[in-house]
């Protein structure tokens, strides 16, 4: 059943559609602020979310960004009786799905949802059949990758996966060979980041017999190679700017000509690239081919960073440690609870790969353990669990040697200070809260305060004088 929720001031509105959404069976709450949806959405899924554009704390449209990032898989529907059309290019601009005028025409209103709500039946169904190997999670942030990866795994179109190191990006372009009409046929990959500029052509296009020193026969290149099939192209952005332009002739022909050869060859790939830089930044500078950029967007896949798979975390633990236990020798191991939560806290930079790494450690320190516990986690994932618990219990007292981090600003011209002043007062500010923090967690050992804080000792020793810290305090 559908699950519908309406964000609006106006509590005749909400009765209105309360009554049409219940009337098709589906589920339908009302809230009457942007700030009690966003709370609501932390704890509870929509399907479709109403919201009106003026609401008491200002405009709904400001909510769009928190709303979808919550949950990636809502739709959203502007209501509203705002018809100026600068209103309406801003909606569907940060995002929505349709923009209503009240006052509400029923059928269109009935239209709009058993639409979105068919919309999201199919694409359910795309990915519940999906060939997805070792693609774990159930996030939104991921459904709504999957839901790209199911409708372009049908087409020829180039695609470009992007996304953070170890999110998942060869994963995706696999599964998108192994989903399309293509399987059956040869998967190459290209790793351009290790593609030497002087034999990226022969080893690309081909050469025949006698092009260069040691060409002592014709071969076939990746691309001719790549025929009926999928060629990945691994790092993309590394790729040198000749051997760039040389791409995109072969990516608008299809044809090609090997290294010394009069005959032009043809064949049918399917290109799919992938990167973690930002190829319209490379654009800018001169770095990367401007018309290689738009022949390769046919289809952008954008892969979530780990922090923002909400419920992933779990999930791919519980899938990796079996594998990862009998790799190492180890029966099947036990995991605490605070152990899950600490992961589910740390920010990931390294994504996926990080988090696989992690575990490999932490069975290490359990080897002779049955189960694994907060303890056999790096020391870096321990911290942001501290953190994370002072940020709930509320900060130290300032007797516990925590001073505030904040200043303030006083009220009256006369005592206003310049802005170079309130700058350095909430630079010392800064400092001193820093220092105390680093401090207590240091344990009393220089190298581990240096580890923390990336100083010297000189300039670490330096600083704990100026504010008149010392870690044999701590």
């Amino acid at each position: 059943m559908g699950k519908i929720l309406l964000i609006d001031d106006d509590p005749f509105q909400c009765a209105v559609v309360e009554s049409i959404v219940k009337k098709m069976g589906y589920d339908c709450h009302c809230v009457y602020s942007g700030i009690e949806g966003l709370t609501l959405l932390k704890s509870s899924h929509f399907d479709i979310i109403f919201l009106d554009l003026n609401l008491h704390e200002g405009s709904g449209l400001a909510h769009i960004p928190r709303l979808t990032e919550l949950d990636p898989d809502v739709d959203i529907v502007m209501l509203t009786g705002e018809p100026d059309t600068d209103y309406i290019s801003q909606a569907f601009a940060a995002g929505v799905k349709d923009y209503l005028v009240k006052p509400i025409k029923e059928e269109r209103f009935r239209q709009v949802i058993q639409n979105l709500l068919q919309q999201k039946t199919v694409r359910k169904e795309r990915t519940e059949t999906l060939i997805r190997d070792e693609i774990i999670g159930d996030s939104p942030a991921l459904n709504q990758c999957l839901e790209r990866l199911a409708i372009s795994a049908k087409g020829n179109g180039n695609v470009l996966i992007t996304g953070e190191t170890g999110t998942g990006k060869e994963l995706f372009a696999r599964a998108l060979h192994n989903n399309s009409d293509r399987k059956d046929k040869r998967y190459i990959v290209v790793d351009c980041t290790n593609l030497p500029s002087t034999l990226a052509e022969s080893l690309l296009f081909g050469h025949s017999k006698g092009s260069f020193t040691g060409a002592d026969q014709d071969r076939k290149g990746l691309f001719h190679l790549a025929h009926g099939g999928t060629l990945f192209l691994d790092e993309i952005g590394d790729l040198d700017l000749g051997i760039q332009k040389s791409l995109l002739r072969v990516l608008q022909e299809k044809t090609f000509r090997p290294l010394s050869s009069s005959k032009e060859v043809y064949s049918d790939f399917r290109l799919v690239a992938a990167t973690n830089r930002n190829l319209e930044e490379m654009v800018a500078r001169g770095e990367f081919r401007s018309d290689l950029y738009y022949r390769l967007q046919s289809v952008i896949i954008d892969l979530p960073p780990l922090r923002e798979r909400n419920g992933d975390i779990e999930m791919l633990t519980r899938h990796y440690l079996p594998s990862l236990c009998k790799e190492n020798g180890m029966e099947a191991k036990e995991v605490d609870p605070q152990f899950i939560e600490t992961l589910r806290l740390y920010d990931w930079p390294g994504n996926v790969r990080e988090l696989v790494n992690v575990l490999h450690v932490s069975l290490q320190k359990a080897r002779f353990s049955k189960y694994l516990n907060i303890y056999h986690l790096p020391q870096q994932l321990r911290m942001r669990r501290v953190f994370q618990d002072m940020g709930e219990n509320g900060q130290p007292t300032q007797d516990a040697g925590v001073m505030p981090s904040q200043f303030s600003l006083p009220a009256t011209v006369e005592d206003f200070p310049i802005m170079k002043a309130a700058r350095q007062e909430a630079v010392e500010a800064m400092e001193q809260a820093y220092l105390v923090r680093l401090v207590q967690l240091s344990d009393a050992s220089i190298s581990t305060a240096c580890k923390l804080s990336g100083l010297s000792r000189a300039r670490l020793y330096e600083l704990l004088s100026k504010h008149n810290l010392s870690l044999k305090s701590s």
